[in-house]
């Protein structure tokens, strides 16, 4: 009824392979009963690669397809999850020797600029949570940078403790500039004032940039509200900025004062993709490329409820690839689409 079993030399070795397959099993039950909480031990990526190597020399000598694909895929994972394990812990390390665990951490002084263009709705939702930061260092310098306003802008940021930047000119670009020339900080962060950021949001972009003397960057975002559409092109936009499209889908972005200096800060000629294009700038001035998603920063989808989703980020789309090829004229022909 069953072939009969050999035992041979070919035998022991592909035992050795499910061993080791077992020993990582062992290594994690073991690993997890000493901390009460399920972990993965170094040892479990160690094994399981060891035993897949193993296991992939037994099939190519047994002939069989059915042992040898499982283990050829397993590797390049356990591979990953080992080089995954050692990011890790060298970020760790770092984190020791020189991050913000140390008691005596060089926290920077961080001006958060808040470009607004009568924002009187949303305004109030952006400035509590930033007032009410956990951050660890000094005091975050809160500036509303009030640009040609004709709303009551004025009256709701007046009712916070905050720094305020006026002009009669208005511009998001613009605004955010002439917020930047009133801070007093070493890290500059741009708040659209449609834009919420959790109450640990400084602390985590002051880490991001440990080591880092010229940065420039930007926050993964999430919407406001919307449907299951409108999260996947959050969840699009985040991936897409990770690899340097340099969109600003959180509505915020991060700098050292030294970087926006060197680029002039915001361009106030473009309609359009002025993020993406600061960003771009920054990187060609030398500036390392820093995008935090530690945390989510909540924005508001009234850009895509007026312009349509796909039409948005298609639009998105075009802007990134003419300025990352620094085909300016192609953003400068186009208009801005006011959303207030």
């Amino acid at each position: 009824m069953f072939p009969e079993m050999r035992w041979d030399a070919w035998e022991l070795f592909g035992l050795l392979g499910e061993g080791l397959f077992f020993a990582r099993m062992l290594a994690q039950w073991l690993a997890s009963e000493k901390v009460k909480k399920p972990v993965i031990p170094i040892l479990y990526w160690y094994f399981s690669l060891a035993g897949a190597v193993i296991l992939v020399i037994y099939a190519l000598h047994i002939g069989s397809f059915a042992v040898l694909i499982p283990q050829v895929v397993g590797i390049l994972f356990y591979w990953r999850g080992l080089r995954l394990e050692y990011i890790y812990r060298r970020s760790e390390r770092r984190r020791r020797e020189s991050g913000p665990d140390r008691p005596d951490h060089p926290w920077p002084k961080i001006s958060v600029i808040v470009p607004v263009h009568n924002e009187e709705k949303t305004l109030a939702d952006t400035l509590s949570p930033l007032l009410e930061q956990t951050y660890p260092g000094p005091k975050p310098e809160i500036i509303a940078a009030l640009n040609g306003c004709s709303d009551n802008s004025r009256g709701v940021a007046a009712r916070f403790p905050v720094k305020m930047a006026e002009s009669g000119k208005s511009g998001m670009s613009f605004g955010k500039n002439l917020g930047a020339v009133a801070a007093t900080g070493d890290m500059l962060v741009f708040v659209d004032a449609d834009t919420r950021l959790p109450k640990n949001g400084l602390g985590l972009l002051a880490e991001a940039v440990v080591g880092k003397k010229r940065y420039i960057g930007t926050v993964a975002g999430m919407p406001d509200k919307g449907g299951p559409v409108v999260r996947i092109a959050f969840a699009a936009a985040n991936l897409a900025t990770r690899r340097r499209r340099a969109h600003a889908p959180g509505g915020v972005m991060l700098m050292d004062p030294e970087t926006f200096a060197g680029i002039g800060g915001f361009d106030e000629s473009l309609p359009q993709g002025t993020s993406t294009d600061c960003i771009w700038r920054g990187l060609r001035e030398g500036a390392e490329y820093v995008f935090v998603d530690s945390f989510r920063a909540v924005t508001s989808i009234r850009r895509f409820e007026k312009t349509g989703v796909v039409r948005q980020m298609l639009d998105w789309r075009k802007n990134h690839k003419a300025l990352s090829a620094n085909r300016r004229e192609e953003v400068e022909a186009k208009g801005y689409d006011n959303v207030r």
